[in-house]
């Protein structure tokens, strides 16, 4: 016997799901604990990408069988098929067995002893960063701090994926994945203004970058097949990887999706997520002296080399919190195939199920302070306490962000060399609403007045 449901009205029944549409991350929190912790959301017409049923779950149960259980009926939603037209067809928007072949083509990228290599890299880039910010801010000033570590991530990225190293190109590829995520999330969530992008450029505009975008990558592709000789980036790994069934490498095509894929992937969550952290810490003095001491009597003031990760416990609670109460991907969408049944509930081919990370990381069953910033809730002996899946900033099953440990490592690095060296403060009393895009932004970024460190000298 099939079991029911709530079913979300909102205020306005004959369109129940403009909330949801309108804030999905503060409709996640509040509703979560309101309605229940699966609902469903019916939307109106169905005829529109958006207007089909819409299963709102924070439930463990259902979220492990979607991603672990039942994962092969599960594709993602329509949302990632419009990342495509940025993307291309790498690991974030393929499916079945072409994604299955890549990802086991790409995961050695990804061990351990290849990101000791590329931490080098990364520890070079922020060494410089930090001198350059500590030049620029003086005797203190302002900054929009999420564009500041857009940018260093995004260095990071080009650098570690292609050896690049033209600030010019980085700044165009930044700017050109921020207007494609614009356009993409305004098709996904508001296709009714589709055809007006055509009508006033948009569209095109989209294309232009698009095309110089892909002209760029191929151009690196090309010189360096070129010049194979080895070089240690994340390109050169991808050229040299071969599939294990035929041998035979990627083709020029797979090879810029799957680069494209990790560029935009990748610098994107690192860069918000740490923002969010330092907005965090800006509003908790105590945590932040107490991370201060950590790092000062680690490090020394000095750039954090790979085997001083592992010391820095502390740091990584305090990143983890932050990625807790704002996850860069605040949610997961999938569609099942075929009809499902999940806790008795039938859930329909077609339907949207909407796994709510933010809802989840919230969730006062599975945390002791679950609005507050309290790294404690990443204790061993608290980590024990929950369930493994209460926490799931990089999603989970088998399609869980490859990136995550390249992500976490750059996280570390960039937080404790900042906060070694700059002091900072919160430039405005104003709140910082989030801004549920295809990642979680801060909604017109974060101000903070920051000032150098007079407790080590600059290194």
């Amino acid at each position: 016997m099939s079991s029911t449901i709530p079913v979300f009205r909102g205020k306005n029944p004959l369109l129940p799901g403009a909330e949801f549409l309108r804030d999905p991350f503060r409709f996640s929190i509040g509703r979560a604990r309101e309605v229940g912790d699966f609902f469903r959301i019916p939307f109106i017409p169905k005829n529109l990408p958006a207007g089909r049923q819409v299963y709102f779950t924070t439930n463990i149960e259902v979220i492990k069988h979607v991603l672990q259980g039942n994962q092969k009926n599960y594709v993602k939603s329509v949302a990632y098929r419009y990342l495509k037209m940025a993307l291309g067809n790498g690991l974030v928007t393929s499916e079945g067995e072409h994604w299955r072949r890549n990802r086991r083509l790409i995961q050695p990228a990804f061990y351990k002893t290849q990101l000791e290599g590329l931490y080098n890299v990364m520890a070079g880039i922020a060494e410089r960063y930090s001198q350059g910010l500590l030049k620029k801010i003086g005797e203190g000033a302002v900054v929009e701090i999420t564009e500041e570590l857009m940018s260093v991530t995004a260095d990071i990225a080009l650098k570690t994926l292609f050896s690049a190293d033209n600030p010019a190109d980085i700044s165009e590829m930044y700017r050109i994945m921020v207007e494609a995520q614009e356009y993409i999330v305004q098709r996904t969530v508001k296709p009714y203004l589709t055809p007006l992008a055509f009508v006033n450029g948009r569209h095109r505009r989209f294309r232009r970058d698009m095309d110089w975008f892909d002209g760029h990558i191929f151009n690196l592709i090309n010189e360096r097949r070129k010049n194979p000789q080895p070089v240690n980036d994340l390109l050169s790994m991808l050229l040299h990887a071969r599939y294990e069934d035929t041998g035979e490498p990627m083709d020029d095509r797979q090879v810029r999706d799957e680069a494209v894929t990790l560029f935009a992937a990748g610098h994107e969550t690192s860069s918000n997520a740490l923002a969010w952290t330092l907005y965090l810490l800006a509003q908790h003095p105590e945590i932040l002296k107490k991370l201060r001491k950590e790092v000062d009597e680690t490090l020394g003031g000095k750039t954090p080399a790979f085997s001083d990760l592992r010391k820095l416990g502390y740091t990584m609670q305090v990143i983890q919190e932050g990625m807790r109460l704002y996850p860069p991907a605040f949610a997961i969408g999938r569609e099942p195939l075929a009809d499902d049944e999940i806790l008795g509930v039938k859930i329909p081919k077609g339907s949207v199920m909407f796994l709510s990370i933010c809802g989840l990381h919230r969730d006062p069953k599975y945390w002791e302070r679950p609005d507050e910033f309290y790294p404690s809730h990443f204790l061993p002996e608290n980590e024990k306490k929950r369930p493994k899946m209460a926490y799931a900033p990089f999603g989970a099953g088998p399609r869980m962000c490859i990136g995550n440990h390249f992500a976490l490592m750059e996280m570390q690095l960039l937080l404790a060399t900042l906060v070694c060296r700059v002091d900072l403060e919160l430039a405005t009393s104003e709140q910082v609403a989030p801004q549920p895009l295809i990642t979680l932004k801060p909604k017109n970024g974060i101000k903070l007045r920051l000032r150098p460190r007079k407790v080590f000298p600059p290194v």
